[in-house]
């Protein structure tokens, strides 16, 4: 007799999902298409594109079209529409927020990406700006409020309590800075979007094991998350949903399948009946001082570089050959013989 299927709802920024699954905003959820095909294939919930206050730099985009986007999204998906919104005036914020409270969305995710570069900013003012623009959010609308954070703050836990202070319901860890690389042939900078991979979510999982017993507000994962295997180990850190996106840019839409099965299968395996029941117990809650843990566990990894089967790993690392090394030497790959890291 077979058994019923494992759980997988959950609950974030006080509303109920039927999936941890949430596709991040992204091109994907520009258009109506898209959106259902996420909710056909097991999404909990979507977020939309941004909405910029600046203009885009290749297409201007009228604010009120996006606002139908979140009209029409509502009218067809029966899962929560989460807005996405990025601007750089607090009248920009409040003013937008309203909009988008009054199309319909379910929920707000604030996109905050305040850099600062005067030495003369402290890092207690930078602070204060998103603080600024949660309180003055809030103040203006009921919505449901998720701030997506970058990791460069140097007390997470502080600015994270501070911010479920200030009104928010949930945060998101962590927003991907797009970082430029150098055109050697051109001597000048060059952008290229380069996908998350999956070695890049162990530091969502890091800081939600940390942070889930220090904070009293939702955690949402994001970042290198591929499977349903990397779903399943950001619930047991802390997370109530994870979000979605390279992998759905690579593999299309209906990865979210593949995605949701995998997560179901492993819960079956391991005797999990819901996510509920295992959230949160491979955080570092259980460990006493999570500072103490978090530093034992820094010197034991590095106690491990002796562990090390240097043969084995060596042919796994991607490394680049010395040329000035005679061939037969490089031939044998062995240190002695004249093969260097570089």
């Amino acid at each position: 007799m077979k058994t019923s299927a494992p759980d997988i709802s959950t609950n974030y920024l006080g509303l109920r999902f039927r999936s941890p699954l949430v596709p991040s905003a992204s091109p994907l959820s520009e258009h109506l298409d898209g959106l259902l095909e996420m909710e056909n294939c097991g999404a909990g919930a979507v977020v939309l594109h941004s909405l910029f206050e600046d203009p885009y730099e290749r297409r201007q985009r009228h604010p009120d079209c996006y606002l139908d986007e979140i009209h029409a999204a509502r009218e067809a998906l029966t899962i929560p529409v989460i807005a996405s919104l990025n601007a750089t005036t607090l009248e920009g914020w409040i003013n937008y927020a309203c909009k988008i409270e009054q199309a319909g969305a379910d929920a707000l995710e604030l996109n905050i990406y305040n850099l600062s570069l005067d030495p003369a900013v402290s890092s207690a003012q930078v602070e204060a700006s998103y603080l600024e623009v949660v309180k003055a959010v809030r103040q203006a609308t009921v919505l449901p409020l998720a701030v997506k954070l970058p990791p460069f703050f140097t007390n997470l836990a502080r600015i994270i309590a501070k911010i479920d202070e200030a009104g928010a319901d949930g945060v998101v860890l962590f927003n991907r800075i797009y970082q430029p690389d150098i055109d050697l042939d051109t001597m000048s900078p060059r952008f290229s979007l380069r996908l998350s991979m999956a070695a890049e979510n162990r530091l969502p999982l890091r800081w939600l094991s940390l942070l889930y017993s220090q904070v009293h507000i939702d955690l949402a994962a994001s970042t290198g998350i591929r499977s349903g295997a990397d779903v399943l180990k950001m619930i047991l850190c802390g997370a109530s949903i994870t979000q979605v996106c390279s992998v759905l840019l690579q593999r299309g839409i209906s990865w979210l399948l593949e995605i949701k099965e995998e997560l179901e299968r492993r819960m079956e395996n391991s005797h999990i009946t819901s996510l509920q029941e295992v959230r949160g117990n491979l955080s570092r809650r259980d460990t006493g001082t999570p500072e103490s843990f978090e530093r034992e566990e820094y010197r034991k990894a590095l106690q491990g570089y002796s562990l090390i089967d240097t043969s084995s790993w060596r042919d796994e690392v991607p490394m680049h050959i010395d040329p000035r090394a005679p061939a037969s030497t490089e031939a044998t790959g062995t240190a002695q013989t004249g093969r260097r890291i570089q």
